[in-house]
């Protein structure tokens, strides 16, 4: 067992067929040399037991009963018999089983029994034959092993006379089958080299068929293809080229809440909005696109999966970006915060340079003046604004974005028509979404003759809408569906990526329920719609 675990896969194959073919090759020899054995005996039972009715039915044979001496006529008649039919013996006897005739002329004249028999009850298959019936049987006798035929003589007046015995010795018949058996070992022979060579093509090709890798090769890839599939933090799901479910993974089920069981099942059955029926039709792969799932971020890859230049099947893969969008919100509001602080900082060094240099030309009341109009505009915007928007960190940001905007020479406005109640624990994600579209407002009018901002937002219909319009140059014909794409920009690119404010705003709208559309009227206008989530 241990020599035979040491061989490759294809010499086992190649042994175990050889082996096959050798048992079937010798079962198949057995069997033919047993059933040509079986005809030869039967054929010549028959041919006996002809000859011996033809002989019990010779008048002369029958006449010479009643002679002084039955021998001298039946004797030389039996032998010239014998020879032309190329038989054994012929032997005639009597009722008291002498024989009249046979091979050996010394037993002419001799009882057919032996002188141990003399005494004992009459063979059955010599009696049976004075009792008027005829038997073809293997025996032994004073030539050997024999099939012999025994036919009873009757007289004219039907009383059984005698019988004739007519027989061939086994030995020719066994003489007759080894003269075939090399006819038979070259079909043996044959049939063993042709097994072999189709066992050695069938060894290839399982090889082949296996990539060339052994069992224990392949047992050791199967088990880490189990652990990779089971430990990866990406849900995966396969299907064939019939789109019917190969592989789930342990993570594609807890994104997707896919059950156990469901391979071999039709993967629009499970998973409708899948998408690698569309992939195994057009045979291209979609990397990284964005969609809701059970209430999470989730970005979906998917790719055709051929082999030996044939499409085999398809995989998607699964991400789950809730958490890096909580961390891409921490980390936008904390990068607004930081602009905010240093907006302010800005202006408020510009106003301080401002009222020293008034105060060093002698001009106070100037500098009084200068001092009063700005506070005054700075303190309406924080006591406006929360007395008619509830969510405090909004309120913040738009007095932060106020400050970014006055430093980058921006108008910015927030439409006196604005009210809004408490957001019911979407100030996170409002903040988020009205953050990322001022911003992408402000760069928007960046450079522009005239530069404006204006932010709409109030409770409409049980839900939150919101809307930003910029005097930009709006978004090109045609990008509308593109610009909320991640990594997509239309500002070029430089050291700090672009293309994700507005791909996080779809996907936190999308999350919650809600709509974000755009269209350009005197630039663009971003129009947001979120579902207040109901009171618990």
């Amino acid at each position: 067992m241990r020599l035979l675990s040491l061989l490759r896969l294809e010499t086992k194959v190649l042994l175990i067929q050889v082996g096959i073919v050798l048992l079937v090759g010798g079962l198949v020899f057995g069997t033919i040399v047993s059933v040509l054995e079986r005809v030869v005996e039967e054929q010549y039972g028959e041919r006996v037991f002809g000859i011996a009715q033809s002989v019990a039915l010779m008048p002369t044979i029958r006449a010479a009963f009643s002679a002084a001496d039955p021998s001298a006529t039946i004797q030389p008649l039996a032998e010239q018999l014998r020879k032309a039919a190329g038989l054994n013996f012929v032997v005639v006897s009597n009722r008291d089983l002498i024989r009249y005739s046979h091979t050996n002329p010394e037993l002419i004249g001799k009882s057919l029994l032996y002188p141990a028999q003399a005494d004992a009850a009459l063979p059955e298959d010599d009696a049976r034959p004075l009792r008027g019936e005829s038997v073809v049987v293997q025996e032994d006798g004073s030539l050997g092993r024999s099939i012999r035929a025994k036919v009873p003589i009757y007289a004219d007046d039907g009383q059984v006379i005698g019988a004739v015995s007519v027989g061939i010795l086994v030995d020719r018949m066994q003489d007759l089958l080894v003269s075939h058996v090399p006819e038979l070992l070259a079909a043996a022979s044959l049939a063993l080299l042709l097994g072999t060579g189709v066992s050695y093509l069938l060894a290839r090709h399982i090889k082949g068929q296996m990539l060339g890798l052994e069992p224990a090769e392949i047992a050791a890839l199967l088990e880490q293809r189990e652990a990779l599939l089971h430990g990866i933090r990406e849900g995966l799901v396969a299907v064939d080229r019939n789109a019917l479910i190969t592989t789930v993974n342990d993570e594609a089920r807890r994104l997707l809440g896919i059950p156990h069981g469901v391979r071999g099942w039709p993967v629009r059955d499970v998973l409708p909005d899948s998408g690698l029926p569309r992939v195994l039709r057009s045979g291209k792969a979609e990397a990284d696109q964005s969609t809701q799932l059970n209430g999470r971020a989730i970005v979906v890859s998917r790719i055709p999966v051929h082999s030996r230049g044939r499409l085999v099947g398809a995989i998607a893969t699964f991400r789950d970006q809730t958490e890096l969008q909580e961390l891409a919100r921490e980390l936008e509001g904390a990068r607004s915060y930081a602009d905010t602080l240093r907006a302010q900082a800005h202006e408020f060094a510009n106003k301080l340079h401002t009222i020293a240099g008034l105060l060093e030309l002698g001009w106070p009341a100037k500098a009084v003046e200068y001092i009063t109009q700005a506070t005054r505009e700075q303190q309406e915007l924080t006591d406006d604004l929360p007395r008619r928007i509830e969510d405090p960190a909004l309120v913040a940001l738009l007095v932060g974005k106020a400050s970014v905007a006055a430093e980058r020479g921006i108008a910015f406005s927030v439409s006196p028509r604005s009210r809004l109640a408490a957001t019911n624990g979407l100030s996170g994600v409002l903040t988020t979404v009205a953050g990322n579209l001022i911003e992408n407002a402000f760069d928007a009018v960046e450079g522009r003759p005239r530069r404006e901002v204006a932010i709409h937002i109030r409770d409409q219909d049980g839900d939150i809408r919101l809307v930003v319009r910029d005097s930009g140059p709006g978004v090109p014909r045609g990008l509308s569906a593109r610009i909320f794409e991640d990594g997509f920009s239309t500002k070029g690119s430089g050291q700090r990526r672009r293309g994700l404010g507005l791909a996080l705003v779809k996907r936190l709208v999308t999350q919650h329920g809600g709509e974000v559309g755009i269209r350009n009227q005197d630039g663009a206008v971003f129009t947001v719609r979120l579902r207040r989530p109901s009171p618990s």
